[in-house]
Formats: structure tokens, sequence, C-alpha cells
């Protein structure tokens, strides 16, 4: 039998940021716990905590950010978006796989994000002609 391949992905969940500090640790616990029943493995936590929402959804103005890069085999994605919708505390999610040209951009704009904001061309002179 072939060895079970694991992809990196990355999921976004927003709580309702109403809920407590408490309640909003044991809905982090609960997905942290659920992927790794699904066969996946935690590489990265960021928690942006709570925010304004862009829009209201339903009643809620606030939620509170995850952001969770995990390695997992491809057929658990399908259930842990699945245990989401069932999560009346998860308000939206995004699940995303991070494959090479994702990472490569990631690791270009970390590297060099900043520089380049300061490499800006005068106005009204492209860079293609000499000055």
């Amino acid at each position: 039998m072939g060895k079970t391949v694991h992809e990196l992905y990355e999921t976004t969940v927003v709580i309702d940021g109403n809920l407590d500090d408490e309640a909003t640790q044991a809905v982090i616990e609960k997905v942290k716990t659920l992927i790794s029943s699904l066969g996946g493995e935690i590489k990265n936590i960021t928690d942006n905590g709570r925010k304004k929402l862009a829009y209201k959804i339903g009643k809620l103005s606030i939620g509170y950010y995850v952001h969770i890069e995990f390695t997992a085999p491809p057929t658990a994605i399908a259930e842990l978006e699945r245990q989401y919708r069932l999560n009346e505390q998860i308000i939206r999610f995004l699940t995303i796989i991070l494959d090479k040209p994702l990472l490569d951009i990631r690791e270009r704009v970390l590297k060099y994000g900043s520089a380049q904001a300061t490499a800006v061309p005068e106005a009204g002179r492209p860079e293609s002609q000499p000055a």
C-alpha cells in the first residue's frame, strides 16, 4: 500500500466575537482536536483576536480570527469543513492549500515586502528611460 500524502493547508476560522475568552479558547481547542483526529498535524497558529467584521453576519459585527497552518490528507478537508458548518460558534471559515507557488510568494513578501515599498520610481519618469 502507498503512503498517504499529506498536503499543507491553512484554515482561517472566524468565531463569534461575542463569546467570552474562555468559550473562544474552547472553540479553538475543539478545532485543533478536530484537525488532529482527522490525521492532521498543526504547524502554526496565528491568533489575530477580535476584529470588526467588514459587514454584519446575522446580528454579529465582531469576529475572533484564528489562522491555523497544518498538514493533513486531502480527504480530511471535507469533514473538517462539515464540522465547521455544524458549529454555530464558527461564523465563517476558509481553508486553502498552500502549494509551492503560494509559499514562494509568501516568502518573497516576507523577505522583500517593506523594501519594495521604498523602491518606487519617481512619478512621471518610466523606469525604462534613463535619467
